[in-house]
């Protein structure tokens, strides 16, 4: 069994993800991590391990079996928004560059 906490402080959860406090709070801001657990200033490993699987394309498959959306999206009918911004995230990839964040981190 594994002794480490699952729920974990702002500080640590930015390095489970090997990035600074202030990018990961960047991160919690623009939904690419996970709120806090309401009521409390913890993280739960497990969801940001989500979020990291969802921002890395790996649940992918998944999505689009559940959803029917070729881009991984979260509903079937996913609008003109979610299509601009997965043609610029598919725009970076197919270049083979990081995807630019307000914190310089990929």
């Amino acid at each position: 069994m594994n002794d480490s906490p699952r729920l974990i402080g702002r500080k640590e959860a930015a390095a489970y993800c090997g990035i600074s406090p202030t990018c990961f709070s960047m991160w919690v801001a623009s939904n690419k991590m996970p709120p806090a657990i309401p009521g409390t200033r913890k993280w739960d490993k497990r969801a940001i391990d989500a979020k990291l699987d969802e921002i890395s394309g790996l649940d992918v498959p998944e999505k689009q079996a559940e959803t029917g959306c070729r881009n991984g999206g979260v509903s079937a009918t996913c609008g003109e928004q979610h299509e601009k911004r997965v043609d610029r995230n598919h725009l970076w990839n197919d270049l083979g560059l990081p995807f630019p964040t307000a914190c310089g981190h990929a």
